[in-house]
């Protein structure tokens, strides 16, 4: 093989301009293709064996397309209910544009009867969801389609209603497309080939090659898409292993290639070394990517098959393009690769025995157990997780929230229960075929009997309803007119009663006006009298007074007479004169007291004037008031004579409502016979729509099929809604032939739940067996949820098969390759080592949770379920991936110990020499894998966490762990049983250089590989 790779890499240096022709010819032949027919992917699970495969199976040969399963389109308002007008139009109109959509095999109204028989409105009614069955699988729906079926939502989105899409129709639409992962691994790359080349020339090369490489090999995974059922995470994963891979096999080769133009060899001639060497050991390393990538087949998984399929074309073509395309881009570039080399502080320092590595190399020589023993001390905290590590699915809860299908998972969990988001297919083989149960049979025909009946009587009742209805309307009309006359009479009698009432009311107010008059009557006689008394006694008062006051004034004149008499005797005028005073003095004081009195009888005079006035005046309105009361009893005497007239007329009408009352008596009789006859006609009617509503009962339970009342589909139907973990229970769906019925189980948690797949579990080993026995049933549990719970199961069964396979091919190509017993068996520790120390991690980020929030991941929950093959493809491709690290370290300590060096020493000068390259391949690999941590897809970030942690420590224990192994082992290493020696092939991992290299130390180590050295066993 060294030979026909050191002709290409010749062929290939002298003519590279062909030889780009040729892979630009590829890209464009392969990109055309892909243009014109399309790449594809397929997410349809097939578990061949396993139950879930049976009920698909099923489906699709007896009950097409129920195999595609359903994709609910989420309708939800924020604000009223989905049933209001405004809404609910809007929401049929859309499902009706939904059904016109091409490859819609059907479509169902949350909002007509048959959608909420199935319960496809939520509770509050804000939240529905439609279901949408298509004709296709999921291996054929395009972006195209699916996004027109969720345009035919416009009317309800114009209507402001937010719409969702989930199942296959919402993976296909939250595909990402985003090339972030790429770019910075590609960006995380180039720093660190900068670094270890010394040169931007020489950086590019890796990176123009791996993606020439990539392009190719995602193009021929699409292709094959049409043929192989390729997920739509095999080209992510395609990506990652060919980024990977591409840029390390490059930098090997450049790194070789650079050693010889150092040591003043020719490009051509350079080029061709270092294919005939580094590309040996690329096209080694490779064909052990290769291999252990198809060896995930032996699982018997087509899911993990496929995947592994198409990282391994990533692999080929990084291989292909390492030995072709970089050669020649070497060849034209010749010294030029040394162009923009990086400052002379920055570039790699190539001097021999001197830097870490070598200090690193010295203390593994010295300190192989130390070494050793710390190496595995530091992987136990790593590894410990590993033992909690459960197998589970895909999680939609856990994707981007900006997807459709997760916003469509949140809405459907929100508005009915988690456990809508993966319901149970159960579905179920019936010989012979389903039909209607005979209790279904016996109220059908009960109710067409009482049916029959009711249109009989239905037709003579009317008649004698109509008889006794004319009738009824020839006494009413009698009745209307005693009533009218009755209604008259009464009139009059309210008028005569309000008059009447007004008469007691004015006779009421004159007896109260007259009690008034008397009231004041007696008041005035009181005062009459009061002022008598008074009048008396001011008079008896008064007489004396006035008495004297005639008797003073005659006093008075006799004196005044006899003063004038006494005129000329002075002495007897005084004394007249004195008591004239006196006199005077006693009038005074008489009319001092007679002047009140007399004021008083004057007021007391005014007062009884007043008196009388009012007396006069009441005795005119009491004359009015009897005036008044004598009119009042004349209309009193006619109104009673009125009243004795509407009495007389009150009984003619009393007789004659009489004769009527009989009337109707005689037609009430009548009315009762027929009034029995309609009551048992009613009762006859409402038996008939209570057998219809238990009819109806059976019939909407049954799906709409009167073949779901089968008393076998029945005992399924109570069976599975008894069950614990089962909350909801759609109608059944039968074919056409009724040989087969589909149920629908929804589960009260996530379709990735423990709990969920314990509930699978149950439903098969226990629920359905004991159901069916003896009915001629056959039952199988399918769907979403269940294939991932048998894809977990099988990879369980079958990953110990997976892993020996993978470790036994491995151990035997490091055989043949070191012709050593113990150096593959190291290999193959190393690497299950680095193995679940990675699967640790991954459990502690995903499974325990710890690394939820800084791997950008939005979920309710507090861990992200493993997806089953996940620690398996992990696996196949790590132990390829470090195989190449183990082969670049054990093939330069090979080289060492053929040229003449003790095999403890070779260990150090190999390490001292390959570790630097070692480091930056690891480094380069875990940063293009880190990247992938970006991808929204939580699975992808699952392969991102695992496989740059496994090929991060499968770097660091080929620098720690295996080289201290290999100075523990010394010549032992190499020990191979002469008889496997004989059987075994000769082949040398870097073919026959054209010098043999130096021996022992004074060997540059910058010549990491580039020495000459004798076949491996000869």
């Amino acid at each position: 093989m060294a030979r026909l790779l050191r002709r290409l890499g010749h062929f290939c240096a002298r003519h590279g301009l062909v030889v780009i022709a040729v892979w630009v010819l590829i890209v464009l032949g392969v990109g055309g293709v892909v243009a014109g027919i399309g790449a594809q992917t397929n997410n349809d699970l097939s578990l061949p064996g396993t139950d879930s495969q049976a009920a698909k199976d099923l489906l699709q040969d007896r009950f097409p397309p129920q195999q595609n399963g359903v994709n609910p389109i989420v309708f939800d308002v924020s604000k009223g209910k989905l049933t209001d007008d405004a809404y609910k139009q809007a929401v049929n109109e859309s499902v009706q544009a939904i059904r016109q959509e091409p490859h819609v095999y059907s479509a169902t109204s949350p909002l007509s009867s048959a959608g909420h028989n199935a319960g496809l409105v939520a509770k509050d009614g804000q939240t529905a969801f439609a279901p949408v069955l298509l004709d296709i699988g999921s291996g054929d729906l395009t972006p195209e389609i699916a996004q027109g079926i969720v345009d035919a939502t416009k009317p309800a989105q114009d209507a402001g209603v937010t719409i969702a899409a989930a199942g296959s129709i919402g993976s296909t639409l939250s595909t990402d497309d985003s090339e972030t992962s790429e770019i910075v691994g590609i960006v995380a790359a180039m720093i660190i080939l900068s670094f270890v080349l010394g040169s931007l020339v020489a950086m590019g090369l890796p990176i123009i090659t791996a993606v020439v490489g990539l392009v190719v090999a995602l193009s021929v995974v699409g292709l094959l898409g049409h043929v192989f059922a390729i997920p739509s995470s095999g080209p992510t994963l395609a990506t990652m292993i060919g980024l990977g891979v591409g840029i390390d096999y490059a930098l090997f080769l450049i790194t070789r290639h650079q050693d010889h133009l150092r040591d003043g060899r020719s490009v051509v001639d350079s080029v061709a070394e270092s294919v005939a060497t580094s590309g040996s050991a690329i096209v080694f390393a490779g064909c052990t990517v290769v291999i252990a990538l198809l060896a995930l087949g032996v699982a018997g998984i087509p899911l993990v098959s496929t995947l592994g399929l198409a990282s391994a074309i990533a692999v080929v073509a990084a291989v292909l393009v390492a030995i072709t395309l970089l050669p020649a881009f070497l060849g034209l570039l010749g010294h030029r690769i040394r162009w923009l080399s990086l400052p002379a502080f920055l570039r790699p320092k190539r001097k021999h025995g001197t830097g870490l590595w070598a200090r690193w190399a010295g203390v593994v020589r010295r300190h192989p157990v130390i070494v050793t023993v710390v190496s595995l001390a530091a992987l136990v905290p790593l590894i410990i997780p590993v033992f909690s590590l459960e197998l589970g699915q895909e999680d939609v809860g856990a994707t981007s929230p900006d997807t459709t299908e997760r916003q469509a998972y949140d809405l459907i969990t929100d508005g009915f229960g988690v456990g809508y988001n993966g319901p149970l297919q159960v579905a179920s083989a019936f010989d012979p075929v389903a039909a209607p149960s005979e209790e279904y049979t016996k109220k059908y025909d009960e109710a067409q009997s009482l049916q029959q009946d009711l249109e009989k009587k239905q037709k003579q009742l009317p008649k004698q309803q109509q008889q006794l209805e004319a009738q009824q309307r020839q006494l009413e009309q009698q009745q209307a007119s005693l009533q009218d006359q009755q209604a008259a009479l009464e009139r009059q009698a309210g008028q005569l009663q309000r008059e009447q009432a007004d008469l007691e009311s004015q006779a009421t107010a004159l007896q109260a006006q007259q009690q008034r008059l008397e009231t004041q009557q007696a008041r005035l006689q009181a005062q009459r009298s009061a002022l008598e008394r008074q009048a008396r006694e001011l008079a008896d008062r008064i007489r004396p007074l006035a008495r004297e006051l005639v008797r003073l004034g005659a006093r008075e004149r006799l004196l005044e007479r006899r003063i004038d008499r006494a005129q000329g005797h002075p002495a007897r005028v005084d004394r007249l004169r004195e008591r004239l005073a006196d006199v005077r003095k006693r009038q005074t004081v008489v009319h001092d007291r007679l002047a009140p009195l007399t004021a008083r009888a004057r007021v007391l005079g005014e007062r009884a004037r007043r008196l009388a006035g009012q007396a006069a005046a009441l005795t005119r309105q009491a004359d009015q008031l009897r005036q008044q009361a004598d009119a009042l009893q004349r209309q009193k005497a006619s109104l009673e004579q009125q009243a004795a007239a509407l009495q007389r007329q009150g009984d003619r009408l009393q007789q004659q409502g009489a004769a009527l009352q009989r009337q109707g008596d005689e037609l009430q009789q009548q009315a009762n016979e027929l009034k029995a006859e309609q009551q048992q006609a009613e009762q006859e009617q409402q038996q008939a729509e209570q057998l219809k509503k238990e009819l109806t009962d059976m019939i909407t339970q049954a799906g709409g099929d009167d073949r779901g009342t089968d008393p076998r589909v029945v005992a399924l139907q109570k069976s599975l809604t008894a069950t614990s973990g089962v909350v909801a229970l759609t109608p059944p769906q039968i074919n056409k032939k009724g040989d087969v019925v589909l149920l629908s189980a929804v589960p009260s948690t996530s379709p990735a739940s423990d709990d969920t797949a314990d509930l699978v579990g149950a439903v098969r080993d226990s629920v359905l067996p004991e159901t069916n026995k003896g009915a001629g049933v056959i039952s199988h549990v399918g769907g979403y949820t269940a294939s991932y719970v048998d894809l977990a199961s099988l990879i369980s069964a079958r990953l110990l098969l997976v892993i020996g396979t993978v470790i036994l091919l491995g151990f035997l190509l490091l055989m043949v390759a070191f012709r050593s017993l113990l150096i593959p068996l190291q290999a193959a520790v190393t690497n299950l080592l680095s193995a679940a120390a990675a699967f640790g991690v991954l459990t502690a980020a995903f499974q325990w949770g710890w690394g939820i929030s800084l791997l950008g991941i939005d979920t309710a929950d507090s861990s992200v379920p493993i997806a089953s093959y996940v620690p398996l493809m992990m696996f196949a491709g790590l132990f390829g991936l470090s195989m190449d690290y183990e082969v670049f370290l054990v093939s330069h300590v090979q080289q060492h110990h053929h040229a003449g060096e003790e095999a403890r020493a070779a260990v150090r000068s190999a390490l001292a020499s390959s570790a630097r390259i070692t480091t930056a391949a690891a480094l380069i690999m875990a940063s293009v894998f880190a990247s992938f941590i970006l991808n929204d897809d939580p699975t992808i970030k699952q392969f991102g966490v695992g496989l740059s942690v496994a090929v991060l420590l499968a770097g660091i224990l080929v620098v720690t762990l295996a080289p201290a192994a290999l100075v523990l082992f010394g010549r032992a290493a190499w020990w191979l049983p002469r008889w496997l020696d004989r059987l075994l092939p000769h082949v040398s991992i870097e073919g026959e250089s054209a010098a043999e290299p130096e021996p022992g130390p004074a060997a540059p180590p910058a010549q990491s590989g580039s020495g000459t050295r004798r076949k491996v066993g000869r």
